[in-house]
């Protein structure tokens, strides 16, 4: 049996224990993003250059078996390169957990606590269908809001396209990042606090201001199935020079480096169903 802490797949749910609400502070009054706002938000995000932001993160889940697990203090990193590479390390005691990634075309997820260890190759159309974590893997970069999100359309001015499906974004002051992105389903809520302006990578200034908004803190709330995933990112733990930054996101490298035992490949087309059982075989 299975019992890895590292969920891959929506057979293996996250369940949110949500604070007493005596132990919350009054929330801030939100309004949604008019479209304006919307317009100079995508202008901010089209500006975002590469960036590298280490943290922890807290994840608690539920198995298949119906045992609760919490795992505090998970060390991660964040990478990210425009338009849409990305890395995500999950590691704890300096050993790697798991690695999620990708470089515009293929997105992967190296499971490095299961056995024997796997590598799963996910098509871009099948990661809809692909929780990590609890999250979607296919939203993860709109959830960070490391990408413009477009607007749905003139019948509703005041949504936004996400690969989470439309959703909302909400601030609680006027001319300020988002505090809140919520899908029109209901679904999920990703909450934003403690944005901060990070210096840009000396190399990627290229004319741009000195800075660029990136949230502190990022949680995630899944309903079906539920799910909290809180991230705290900050100045990254090491710098890393620019032939090693590109190896981040070369699936080649990164395979021989990780090794994992077993490979599998979700391609596109594949019906929820499907997908789950062969992430999970």
């Amino acid at each position: 049996m299975n019992t890895s802490p590292w969920p891959r797949y929506p057979g293996i749910l996250v369940v949110a224990l949500l604070g007493l609400l005596g132990c919350q502070s009054p929330q801030k009054k939100e309004s949604v993003f008019s479209p304006e706002a919307q317009e100079s938000w995508r202008e901010d995000r089209e500006q975002l250059t590469k960036l590298h932001r280490s943290g922890v993160c807290e994840l608690r889940w539920t198995d298949e078996a119906g045992r609760r697990h919490f795992e505090p203090q998970v060390d991660c990193d964040l990478w990210w390169q425009p338009p849409s590479a990305f890395a995500l390390q999950f590691s704890k005691l300096g050993e790697t957990l798991g690695w999620v990634g990708g470089d515009g075309t293929q997105l992967w997820l190296f499971d490095l606590l299961s056995e024997p260890t796997q590598l799963t190759i996910i098509e871009p159309e099948a990661a809809a269908n692909t929780l990590i974590f609890g999250l979607p893997l296919a939203g993860l970069l709109d959830g960070w809001q490391l990408q413009p999100l477009s607007a749905v359309g003139p019948r509703s001015p005041e949504r936004v396209q996400s690969r989470l499906g439309p959703a909302t974004l909400f601030a609680t002051q006027a001319g300020s990042p988002p505090s809140r992105l919520a899908t029109v389903d209901g679904q999920l809520e990703v909450l934003y606090s403690d944005w901060n302006v990070i210096d840009r990578a000396k190399d990627d200034a290229d004319g741009r201001s000195a800075g660029q908004w990136f949230p502190e803190r990022v949680e995630w709330r899944l309903q079906a199935p539920e799910a909290t995933a809180t991230f705290w990112l900050r100045q990254p733990r090491r710098a890393l020079e620019q032939q090693r930054w590109n190896r981040l996101f070369d699936l080649s490298r990164l395979r021989r480096s990780l090794r994992p035992q077993k490979t599998s490949v979700i391609p596109e087309g594949l019906d929820p169903a499907g997908s789950a059982k062969t992430a999970g075989s």
